[in-house]
């Protein structure tokens, strides 16, 4: 199959001819050492867009590639800083710093995909295996790290990136060395013995997209990453098959620019010569061990979970994946197409402001510097435009006017201008777009609240919390939205509504993300 990768042109009669020696590089490169990221990224992009418009022989396209790459890696990890915490829509610096580290995957992974190109197109092909391999590899790298900028920051990944992952592992296998184990540099991925063959980098990248990216947190999505590159020999990738059961298995359209889509959503029967399956049965049944461990608070020896890892969040994290690379979820209600306008606040602080109608007091509790700042500061509702909306949630766009703080898991208050009280919602996705535009899904959890408070035993401060009220249409019983950290099983804490004061004891964690826990709670007899 003819190579149609996705690369520039290349020009007949360059001005600057690129210079492929790997040692001018590196002198030039050790000068930038002390150079600010954007500046040092500056240079590394105008070198790489020289090096990629101009016909060089594969070898020394290659060198000076290699030349480049650990240096540009440690640049990108330097402005990931930028953007990979940052509220959406992004702010200047984060937008600034997530289109610079996406340029330099883009034009690291032209320069080894014109490698390949220049390898596979030679008359005499012997002996070539080991840098087509080399090529094909790095190349893979670059485009999964560039999808991974992407997923941060909550953009859509090009089309063309998915069309170039599979034309380069099917030359791999077509070549026989999709099993190959390949040298690479340090800094590729924070896990020493990651497993460095074309196959499975092709399934990291393929394992990525099917995470969902869009309703993970920026710090998740690379805990997945770092997560899987443990666990990715455990995901296998074979021929069409037929299936028992079509659950954690995957079609996968070598002739498409398409992620992979669950064999249950598959409309046409799978073609055996264009399409190939990737199942996970063994790698759902690996996070389940993992998962097993977590609860009972024991820890993985062999370093896939970090040592200083957070418990709660890796059993979230595992019960997420288990659930989008096994039984894929499938949905309860039709979206509705729908026009109108919101008013949405963000955060418990606010919402319990706004509630209260009171400035928030200082002898509340602040977990977070954020929270701080918004102490002090006057809660301002943010305009937002209604898409489309379900049975339980609603899909919502930015007005250009709102408020740049929305993240995945965050607590909403939403209000229509003809309803009185406030709805309460979670951010659960998040997509962003040109000129500031940012979508997200809200699923909406309680259709009113009350402000409270939350006081701890010996403890002068209280914890604005909110009120949710039972609902029994749906068997929802009475539950706190607190801020992370609050619940603790079998607690006894005095929660303040309306001036009156209850004994409670803490119950059940009903959910959490990053910025809330809802808990069920029972009163206490006085």
């Amino acid at each position: 199959m003819a190579l149609k990768l996705h690369v520039p042109a290349l020009k007949e009669k360059p001005l600057i001819v690129a210079d492929t020696h790997p040692q001018k590089i590196s002198q030039s490169l050790a000068s930038l050492q002390l150079q600010h990221a954007l500046d040092v990224a500056s240079h590394l992009f105008l070198e790489l867009e020289i090096l990629n418009r101009q016909k060089v022989s594969p070898n020394n396209r290659l060198q000076a590639l290699d030349a480049y790459r650990p240096t540009l890696i440690k640049t990108v990890q330097a402005l990931a800083e930028d953007y990979c915490y940052a509220a959406l829509p992004l702010h200047d610096k984060a937008r600034i710093s997530a289109a610079t580290a996406e340029s330099l995957w883009l034009e690291l992974g032209y320069g080894y995909k014109l490698a390949l190109i220049d390898l596979q197109n030679q008359l005499i092909k012997l002996g070539t295996d080991k840098s087509s391999a080399h090529a094909i590899q790095h190349a893979m790298h670059a485009i999964a790290e560039y999808a991974m900028v992407n997923y941060q920051t909550y953009f859509p990944a090009p089309e063309h990136i998915w069309g170039d992952l599979h034309q380069l592992y099917f030359c791999a296998v077509q070549l026989g060395i999709q099993h190959q184990k390949i040298n690479m540099d340090s800094g590729d991925f924070d896990v020493e013995d990651y497993e460095t063959t074309i196959e499975g980098t092709y399934k990291h990248a393929l394992l990525m997209a099917l995470a969902d990216p869009q309703h993970l947190s920026q710090t998740d999505i690379r805990r997945v990453a770092d997560y899987l590159a443990y666990h990715v020999k455990d995901a296998q990738i074979s021929a069409v098959v037929p299936l028992e059961t079509t659950s954690a298995a995957f079609i996968i359209s070598l002739n498409s620019n398409e992620p992979p889509i669950p064999y249950s959503k598959y409309r046409l029967a799978p073609n055996p010569t264009t399409d190939i399956l990737l199942q996970t049965i063994d790698l759902v049944r690996l996070i389940h061990l993992d998962l097993n461990h977590l609860i009972n608070k024991e820890t993985p020896k062999d370093g896939r979970i970090p040592e200083n890892f957070h418990r709660d969040t890796y059993i979230d994290l595992l019960t997420y994946l288990i659930k989008h690379w096994g039984v894929i979820p499938q949905r309860l209600f039709n979206r509705l197409k729908k026009n109108g306008e919101l008013e949405i606040i963000t955060g418990i602080k606010a919402v319990h402001h706004v509630l209260n109608s009171k400035p928030l007091a200082n002898s509340l509790i602040v977990r977070h510097a954020d929270e701080l700042e918004a102490q002090h500061q006057a809660v301002r509702a943010s305009r937002w435009q209604i898409l489309n909306i379900s049975a339980t949630g609603m899909s919502v766009r930015r007005h250009p006017t709102a408020e740049k703080n929305i993240r995945i898991g965050h607590v909403l208050g939403i209000k229509a201008k003809n309803e009185e009280s406030w709805s309460i919602g979670i951010v659960r996705w998040a997509s962003c777009g040109t000129r500031d535009r940012l979508d997200m899904g809200v699923q909406l959890i309680a259709p009113s609240a009350q402000s409270a408070t939350l006081r701890f035993s010996g403890n002068s401060l209280d914890e604005a919390v909110l009120l949710l009220p039972e609902i029994p249409a749906i068997k929802q019983a009475e539950t706190i939205m607190a801020p992370i950290g609050t619940y603790e099983p079998a607690l006894r804490l005095i929660l303040m509504v309306n001036q009156h004061k209850k004994h409670i004891l803490l119950t059940k964690l009903i959910e959490r993300s990053h910025y809330f826990e809802r808990i069920q709670f029972s009163v206490l007899n006085p």
